[in-house]
């Protein structure tokens, strides 16, 4: 799934017109606003996810947490085809995770959707939660990525949110480490003048205030021909390697095992989506 530009829509649907008629990979829709009646912001998913999937672009949705007591309802008023991945908002540890989970596969099921279609990225907006995020990302087989809501967790430990500059470069690292360390897509809440600069910490895209912000974006996180070239050379050394019953390739000193091939092979294949 490729997830540079992921355009964001308000509660109230504004820019949904726009977003499909925009170059994004992806749009965000969400559930788990108070302003709105959740019954409301069901209805309102339900009938933009298959639009968003006709336009040939992922549907995201923004879920509550399980301990809100809304989860289940959330999933039985999203799961449907065309629904690429939900973002659970303030995860904080593994737990959360695999009940989110667990519902996505027994509503998969119950609509004849293949279980797994759905994927699942957390999001981490707190001290607790970053302290946490390589178990959270590996809590179960769905998830495809981790967010780091910049300015949740800035205001959750005492810090301003900033455009630029190295203030919440830990918790940057920490996340690209753990969506990284599990074949994952590490994805970040930025606006238009922190995208080349959050594509430099390795974050694959970002969440995006408005379709304006897509054309800077796409470009910002598309890997450069030298990248792809790179990554061609490991997944064909690798692959070289095993035929001579190697588990591991050497390109000068670089180790390739079979997690860097397969990220290798990801990042290729995700450029032709």
């Amino acid at each position: 799934m490729r997830l540079r530009s992921i355009v964001r829509i308000p509660p109230d649907g504004a820019g949904l017109d726009d977003a499909l008629a925009s170059p994004a990979d992806a749009l965000l829709l969400t559930v788990a606003d108070a302003r709105r009646p959740a019954t409301d912001l069901r209805a309102d998913a339900r009938a933009a996810i298959g639009r968003i999937a006709e336009a040939g672009k992922a549907a995201l949705v923004v879920v509550n947490h399980p301990r809100s007591q809304m989860l289940r309802d959330d999933i039985e008023g999203v799961v449907q085809p065309g629904l690429s991945g939900v973002l659970l908002t303030h995860a904080v540890e593994p737990q959360d995770v695999r009940d989110l989970a667990a519902l996505l596969r027994e509503l998969e099921m119950a609509r004849q959707i293949e279980p797994g279609t759905v994927a699942v990225f957390p999001v981490i907006d707190t001290a607790r939660g970053l302290l946490r995020a390589a178990e959270i990302a590996a809590a179960a087989p769905r998830v495809a990525g981790v967010v780091l809501a910049s300015g949740a967790y800035a205001r959750d430990i005492g810090a301003r949110e900033e455009e630029s500059g190295p203030r919440l470069a830990y918790a940057r690292g920490a996340v690209v480490a753990a969506a990284r360390a599990v074949d994952g897509l590490p994805l970040i809440e930025a606006g238009p003048l922190q995208l080349r600069e959050m594509a430099q910490y390795g974050f694959a895209g970002a969440i995006l205030p408005d379709a304006a912000s897509v054309a800077l974006a796409n470009p910002a996180f598309t890997p450069a021909a030298h990248v792809l070239d790179r990554a061609a050379a490991a997944a064909s050394a690798y692959d070289a390697a095993r035929s001579e019953g190697a588990w591991v390739a050497r390109i000068g000193e670089e180790v390739v095992d079979a997690s860097t091939a397969r990220r290798a092979r990801q990042l290729r294949e995700g450029q032709e989506g």
